[in-house]
Formats: C-alpha cells, structure tokens, sequence
C-alpha cells in the first residue's frame, strides 16, 4: 500500500525515486510494481531522458482508485439529508421514484416481449450485479424476494425511501404488484418483499 499511496501523492515515479523514498531496494520495488501491475493497478511507460536506456516510469491505473478508502455513503446521506430538509419527506419520494424509473428505462429494452418468470429472472440478475445475495420463494401466487446484502445499508437505515428502489424497479419492469415484508430501515436484517403473479405471464 506504501507504494501506491507514493504514487497517489506523486502522481508518476520511478522505481528507483519510490525506493530511494520509501527506504528499500530498487530491486524489491521494481517486483512490488510487477506483481502490481499485473494485478491491473499500475501501468508503466518508458521514458527517456539523455543517454542511456530509458528509465520505466509509474503511474496508477484508474482501478487503483477503488483500493482507497471512499466516503461515498456518507456523502450520499448528506446530500439526501439536504433534499428532505429543502422539500421535506415528498421530495425523496420524488427522487427515488425517479431513480428507479431511470434504471427502468435502462434495461426496459432487454425485457421486451420476455415473459414474466423471464422479466423476474433477467431482473434478478440485474440486481445481483451489485453483489446484493438475491434469494427466492416461489409459490403458485407469487414470489418472495430477499436481499441479504444491501449495499446502500447505511444511508438505508436514514431514509426508508431507498428501500422501495428495487420493488418500484421490479413493478414499473414487470406490472406486478409488490408488497415490502421486511426493511433495513426497520431495523430488520434484510429487505424482502412479495411479488404477486399477474393474472396474464
């Protein structure tokens, strides 16, 4: 970590500059930098500068970027704290309403003329995407969801609104009717919700 946050701070290096910094052998830096840029994370380029053989210069990869801390929640929680305090709990609603209808539009296309167990199992892995443990319940009348893994937990246990992403997603997508079981917001240690088959799949 030592010589990608050198790196973060410098912008590009060398292997011997990161050494002679970090108080090591260039020969150690210079396998730390190869195991790191086959992990994707840093990408070199020669350059050079006089004579000689030209000198292999570091910089991070924009994958790099996902290996320090981010404070995205908390700045996601902050934003939406301003919306309620400006138009109060009506402006959320508003807001995540048009998120899932965004998202709607997004993946409408990949849905067309799929029947509805196909719409559900498209839409299912469209939400495991975001690593979020998508478990199913299946009866004659419908269909229990559950996720296990929220990743918006945090701003979740705020604002119940993010909750109802997902079930306004799968309704607007699938014309079902949804009713929420469980929320993080309450406190509960999942999110489920029932999806009532339609008359007509």
């Amino acid at each position: 970590m030592e010589v990608l946050e050198l790196l973060r701070r410098k912008g590009r290096s060398s292997a011997e500059t990161i050494a002679n910094d970090l108080g090591v052998t260039p020969n150690a830096v210079r396998q730390h930098l190869t195991n790191l840029e086959r992990e994707g994370l840093v990408v070199s380029q020669p350059e050079r500068s006089g004579r000689g053989r030209p000198s292999l210069i570091f910089a991070l990869t924009e994958r790099a970027d996902s290996v320090f801390p981010k404070r995205y929640g908390q700045l996601a929680t902050m934003v939406l704290q301003e919306v309620q305090e400006m138009g109060g709990p009506e402006a959320l609603d508003e807001v995540f309403a048009r998120v899932a209808a965004r998202h709607a539009d997004a993946i409408e296309k990949d849905l067309r003329g799929l029947a509805f167990e196909e719409k559900l199992h498209q839409m299912v892995a469209w939400i495991s995407r975001a690593e979020t443990l998508v478990e199913q319940s299946k009866n004659p009348e419908n269909i229990q969801m559950t996720i296990h893994n929220c990743p918006f937990r945090n701003t979740a246990l705020k604002f119940p609104q993010v909750c109802t992403i997902t079930p306004q997603l799968i309704s607007r997508l699938t014309g079902a009717a949804i009713s929420q079981s469980d929320s993080i917001h309450r406190r509960d240690p999942y999110c489920s919700f029932v999806v009532q088959r339609p008359t007509h799949s």
